[in-house]
């Protein structure tokens, strides 16, 4: 089958000190194989590639490729549904990601749910065969913007462990459990309101992917189609559980889920499956939002359903 247009594949040169680009030229071989058509731009700034398909004519593209970490992905997805054209862009625009940054989680749930490997050749496997599917987004209101996350919103020990490791990104992906380690150890508590109801908190984390990372399953039972956000918190209390949790979440094993999607946590945290909630942080600590930093403020999150395209068996 001929596939119509082509793809703008958006490199980030600074990922992981080249590790963006080393990744792209194993997956451009694939796509060369397939006949694939592709546009490469090497972005020069942050939020190059936010603007270019903020502004630009996409009528004959087919395809967006995001090689970094999860900060291309969410630049991309944000400036795509700012777009007056957004509707018939999503129907038409497809998103495909290749693991070129320390998190990947994108790459990880997209292989993961095609029973591929995580790795460029995978991605460019998906990507090369054209076969899409819908996922949903989560719209996040908050006073001065809207935002919409692939990924998560998380507050507290997660927030910290994602933005506060931004100087260990020369370890890669390890930089998450240095830095989680630490904090686990020295742990602090985070007042927020979570559905109007004031609480203590020690970890939070709204999720619309079951990957953090691309080594962490802190949500096995989250879909990327079901129409639900998949809710975790653990409040102020005993100590350990933190530990606890932090340790199990590697495999998933943090929850055990029945025959009937039903989710029961391994202990005093909670999980919950919502189609939207409320947030407002207290304590002075940033949100990471599909891991980028965002000031504590009110947000209200709602889910979109199905209405991204994205290169998936």
């Amino acid at each position: 089958m001929d596939i119509p247009k082509q793809l703008l594949v958006f490199v980030n040169p600074a990922s992981g000190k080249g590790h963006a680009l080393r990744e792209w030229n194993k997956a451009k071989p694939i796509l060369d194989k397939f006949n694939v058509k592709y546009q490469v731009i090497m972005t020069q700034y942050q939020n190059h590639c936010h603007d270019y398909l903020l502004k630009e004519d996409l009528s004959n593209v087919y395809g967006v490729v995001l090689v970094s970490g999860d900060g291309l992905p969410h630049e991309a997805i944000n400036a795509l549904y700012a777009r007056p054209d957004w509707e018939q862009v999503s129907q038409s625009v497809t998103i495909g990601v290749l693991p070129g940054g320390s998190g990947n989680a994108f790459a990880k749930t997209l292989t993961k749910i095609s029973q591929l490997e995580c790795n460029s050749e995978s991605c460019a496997l998906l990507i090369a065969k054209g076969l899409t599917r819908q996922m949903d987004l989560i719209l996040l209101e908050m006073p001065q913007k809207k935002v919409v996350s692939f990924l998560s919103l998380a507050y507290a020990f997660i927030s910290e462990v994602d933005l506060g490791s931004e100087s260990l990104r020369f370890l890669g992906g390890a930089r998450f459990d240095v830095y989680g380690t630490w904090r686990a150890l020295f742990q602090k508590k985070y007042e927020a309101k979570y559905n109007n109801q004031q609480m203590i908190f020690r970890y939070f984390l709204a999720q619309k992917i079951p990957y953090i990372s691309d080594n962490y399953l802190s949500a096995p039972a989250a879909k990327i189609d079901d129409g639900l956000i998949d809710v975790q918190y653990l409040e102020a209390g005993d100590w350990s559980q933190l530990v606890k949790l932090s340790l199990k979440q590697y495999d998933g094993s943090h929850v055990e889920i029945d025959e009937q999607g039903n989710v029961k946590p391994k202990g005093n945290w909670k999980y919950e499956k919502v189609q939207e909630y409320t947030f407002e942080p207290i304590t002075n600590c940033p949100l990471s939002i599909d891991g980028e930093r965002y000031p504590p403020q009110p947000v209200k999150a709602k889910v979109l359903s199905k209405i991204l395209k994205v290169f998936c068996y």
